[in-house]
């Protein structure tokens, strides 16, 4: 088998089929398997794996393992030679698995590699590439920064802004689709469960290139992305917007040092107090009722974000999601698995 490609689903069987769909009809000369895991959502994937995809491999997990963990028991199952780690809320275009092959195949260098992300209407997604998070880049980051002073490389985005047609050397890559060699995700230590979700794809990448591995972003390969389905489902209480900062700190602490992290922290707090005054002043009836909305939902997202740099969001620490009730087993394996 030369490539397993491996989805954690939660909540996302409507984009799963698409995803699944798009993959069987691009990967033609591609001998691959396909894995479907269910983080304990229980939302329909399973009849949908079993009715129209009954070839392919699912697994339900009786708990939520979060992105890390999902993939991790996913990965024990799989034999391909390479692997390629995709959300559900993706669709492959045209030749973006062989394009991303290709690139490890012919690169001895090469350790994760990465797609071009767009979105629906093709458009490009500025952070499909990103550098490794510090306090200048993670204080001042913004769409609006990115696209300014992408080309000197902030947030290191500037080979998607740059467009180059060759795989290009890079920090990281975002977990959204990643692939690399079975050897070199073993040598990484698999993703770490440490994090729940949104640093376990930074701290991979950190890994790799500190074991001396290139990680490169691959233009030639496209991937829509439609962002964010399973975490907006939290939107309510800015589960995502917490659940960022915390994964970001976490990482610092380990990757640089504990004084480090602090100061990560409270530079968040100073940029989150910034805002919110800003913010406050933009939800003055002079303003049209669409500013004053804009302004009323990002005060109350930068007050979670104050909230969490004091201290008061201490559940994100460690965050653990209430698991849905055992059913026959911790994992519960398709069939073609027991075969």
């Amino acid at each position: 088998m030369e490539l397993s490609i491996i989805i954690v689903n939660w909540n996302s069987a409507a984009l799963l089929r698409k995803c699944l769909q798009s993959i069987l009809s691009n990967s033609a000369g591609c001998d691959l398997e396909l894995l479907v895991i269910d983080n304990a959502s229980y939302d329909g994937s399973a009849k949908l794996m079993s009715k129209e995809f009954p070839a392919l491999t699912f697994i339900q997990s009786t708990k939520n393992l979060g992105f890390a963990g999902g993939n991790n028991v996913a990965f024990q199952q799989s034999q391909g030679r390479y692997v390629l780690f995709l959300n559900p809320d993706t669709e492959v275009v045209g030749d973006a698995l062989n394009a991303m092959l290709t690139v490890l195949r012919t690169r001895q260098d090469a350790g994760v590699v990465g797609p071009k992300l767009v979105n629906p209407d093709l458009s490009v997604q500025i952070d499909c590439m990103r550098a490794f998070p510090t306090i200048l880049n993670q204080l001042f980051d913004s769409s609006l920064t990115r696209i300014v002073f992408g080309t000197f490389n902030f947030a290191g985005v500037k080979p998607v802004i740059k467009q180059s047609g060759d795989p290009v050397s890079v920090e990281m890559l975002p977990g959204t689709c990643v692939m690399l060699r079975r050897e070199v995700f073993e040598e990484a230590g698999r993703f770490n469960e440490k994090y729940f979700m949104y640093a376990e794809d930074v701290e991979l990448n950190y890994r790799v290139k500190a074991a001396g591995w290139t990680n490169y972003y691959v233009s030639k390969a496209v991937v829509v992305h439609h962002g964010g389905s399973s975490s907006e489902q939290k939107s309510e209480s800015f589960f995502s917007t917490v659940m960022i900062r915390e994964a970001v700190w976490e990482f610092l602490r380990a990757s640089r040092t504990e004084w480090y992290a602090l100061a990560y922290r409270a530079t968040t707090c100073l940029a989150a107090v910034t805002r919110i005054a800003v913010l406050c002043l933009l939800r003055f009836p002079t303003f049209s009722h669409e500013i004053r909305s804009r302004a009323t939902y990002r005060s109350h997202k930068w007050t979670k974000v104050l909230r969490w740099c004091v201290g008061l969001e201490g559940w994100a620490h460690g965050y653990k999601p209430v698991s849905s009730p055992p059913r026959n087993g911790h994992v519960l394996v398709g069939r073609e698995r027991e075969a």
